[in-house]
């Protein structure tokens, strides 16, 4: 952020052409900064509501609760895991395209952050095996029932944003909608074709999380800008939210279908492969 607020590079659309500008005044430039910036605040959410229910899992005096917070954990842990390394490569790789040439992203440390990112998606078993491991393990358990109370926990976001008529989330309570759509259908399928078909179900499980995290991450953006009401910071905190919705969790619909109708492309690329 720092170096587009001080790089002079082109002008901007009406300036004169006598003068540069520094980057940041540049749309491509601002999607990328937010990009990055909603990316990891949506990672940190959900690393965040893990830690939370790992803590009440261990000191909740109720049974029951902690029972669901053990359970709550478990599910969120596979994508704390695997979003957070995936975006943490996609953003140190946006950090890189900022800075631009060599000398640049070399002498800035750009380059090496983005090094030394790659190695986390292969430390916890790579994230493939995270994927794996939510959909025939954390998704299965109790016939989905973890997945489907986040869900209806969600939805509740959802409509707080759809009836806070505040024009300043823009489109982000009917994007969430349609995200926690795409998710629970992609969740039902899975758990009617694994049983039967577990190649296909695990053809989708990559897709599936980032499915998951973005709409769980979208929604929880959401909830901390709901959150905030009228303190200091809640403008920045809803253009975040709504930045995220309308440009990363509107993926959605086209993650569902590649979980749901690409496992056929996936098995039969043993023509080209082997």
């Amino acid at each position: 952020l720092a170096y587009a607020q001080e790089r002079r590079q082109g002008r901007a659309v009406g300036a004169k052409a006598d003068e540069s500008d520094a980057i940041i005044v540049h749309p491509d430039v601002k999607l990328m900064l937010m990009q990055m910036r909603s990316l990891t605040a949506a990672a940190r959410s959900i690393c965040y509501a893990t830690a939370v229910a790992i803590d009440i899992s261990q000191r909740a005096h109720d049974p029951k609760v902690r029972d669901a917070a053990t359970a709550r954990a478990a599910l969120l842990t596979p994508l704390a895991k695997a979003f957070s390394t995936d975006i943490g490569n996609e953003v140190a790789s946006l950090g890189v395209q900022i800075h631009g040439g060599m000398g640049f992203i070399e002498e800035t440390g750009a380059a090496q952050h983005f090094r030394d990112a790659r190695i986390t998606a292969i430390y916890e078993g790579t994230n493939g095996i995270q994927s794996i491991d939510l959909v025939t393990r954390k998704l299965a358990a109790q016939g989905g029932a973890s997945v489907f109370a986040l869900l209806d926990e969600l939805s509740q976001i959802v409509q707080r944003v759809e009836t806070s008529n505040n024009p300043a989330f823009g489109h982000t309570g009917g994007r969430l909608r349609e995200a926690l759509g795409s998710l629970e259908r992609t969740s039902k399928w899975l758990l009617e074709t694994l049983p039967s078909k577990p190649n296909d179900a695990l053809a989708g499980a990559t897709p599936y999380l980032r499915l998951f995290s973005t709409t769980l991450g979208g929604c929880m953006l959401a909830d901390e800008a709901l959150s905030l009401a009228q303190e200091n910071g809640a403008a920045a905190r809803i253009t975040l939210a709504r930045f995220f919705a309308e440009n990363v969790t509107v993926q959605a619909g086209a993650l569902e279908r590649t979980v749901i109708d690409g496992a056929d492309a996936v098995n039969a690329a043993d023509s080209v492969l082997l």
